[in-house]
């Protein structure tokens, strides 16, 4: 007898509040909530007459690449007040072929349309926060493509809001992290080569510009940066202060306290530090972000009801501890 043994991969979900700031003449009647809430139906309508609108993210940004995204699909659950999304984003550069079954045969993929990466998110909007639960995919829309998109037809289409407010919820704040935080010992930086033009340019030009020209000359996928400053194990009752290291992670907290999106562009953001009584302590961006995990069949494609069900009770349970 035969025993099949099913390969199971993770998915994470992470957690974030946004908050739409009405216009003045709007406040009265229009909520956060309510606002959220007139977007997607507006988006849920259009989809229902084949339309949608396309948004590119980097339309402002001379040099850039377009970033251009639409909602595939909006599901709006009344009774329960959440809201179930597909954002796709357009990609560009090269485009593969496939191979026709049964042959050698190869055939362009860009005579059958634009290839695109989607993402589906979740919105409780029983309060003004706003809660967005997002399906990671490091190559589709993230949680700064999907509160653009958000703002963009709240603003511009709709004239109902004026701005929006990004939380990410985390178990460890950025907040203690800053004022405990005193020495760097070690740090370990992932990212794709593709968010680097995303992310805050002062981080880059003074601290990742090396990555740079690494993309330049090898296009790799991911880039990665790992440094320690102190032998593992060593004692060392007066450490040397790492001025240069410590300033990053300084830099980096602030840029992610200002701008939590900021937060999505990074695959690992580990940091070994010492607090003022020389503990060393220990932040990791990504586990210390508010997530749900879930195993899935490898090489499975989550249709969004599918992707919902999986997370819909946790999600009852962290807006109601809210």
């Amino acid at each position: 007898m035969t025993t099949t043994i099913t390969k199971l991969t993770e998915v994470r979900y992470y957690l974030y509040a946004i908050i739409m700031k009405p216009y003045a003449d709007k406040a009265k009647e229009y909520s956060s909530s309510k606002i959220v809430k007139e977007v997607a139906n507006h988006l849920a309508n259009l989809r229902s007459q084949g339309k949608a609108v396309l948004v590119d993210r980097n339309e402002r940004k001379q040099g850039f690449s377009p970033r251009e995204l639409f909602l595939s699909s909006a599901v709006l659950l009344p009774a329960e007040r959440r809201i179930r999304c597909t954002m796709a984003l357009i990609r560009k550069g090269k485009n593969p072929m496939f191979m026709k079954k049964g042959t050698f045969a190869l055939e362009e993929l860009k005579q059958m349309g634009d290839i695109v990466e989607i993402t589906h998110f979740f919105i409780d909007y029983k309060t003004d926060q706003n809660v967005v639960c997002v399906e990671r995919n490091p190559h589709g829309p993230n949680i700064a493509d999907i509160e653009y998109y958000f703002k963009k037809i709240a603003k511009d289409e709709l004239q109902l809001a004026k701005f929006t407010e990004l939380n990410v919820f985390m178990d460890n704040s950025i907040e203690n992290t800053l004022g405990a935080m005193k020495n760097v010992l070690s740090f370990n930086i992932k990212l794709k080569s593709a968010n680097l033009e995303l992310i805050d340019k002062q981080l880059e030009k003074n601290y990742f510009k090396g990555f740079n020209l690494i993309t330049n000359l090898y296009k790799p996928e991911f880039l990665r940066i790992e440094a320690f400053f102190k032998k593992q194990g060593k004692k060392v009752n007066l450490p040397t202060e790492n001025k240069i290291a410590t300033g990053m992670f300084a830099k980096a907290l602030e840029v992610f306290k200002a701008n939590p999106e900021e937060t999505d562009y990074y695959d690992n953001f580990v940091v070994v530090y010492e607090d003022g009584k020389g503990v060393e302590e220990t932040f990791n961006l990504l586990k210390d972000k508010k997530f749900f995990e879930r195993k899935i069949e490898e090489g499975k494609d989550l249709k969004q009801g599918e992707s919902y069900d999986l997370i819909k009770d946790d999600l009852t349970l962290f807006v109601n501890s809210l």
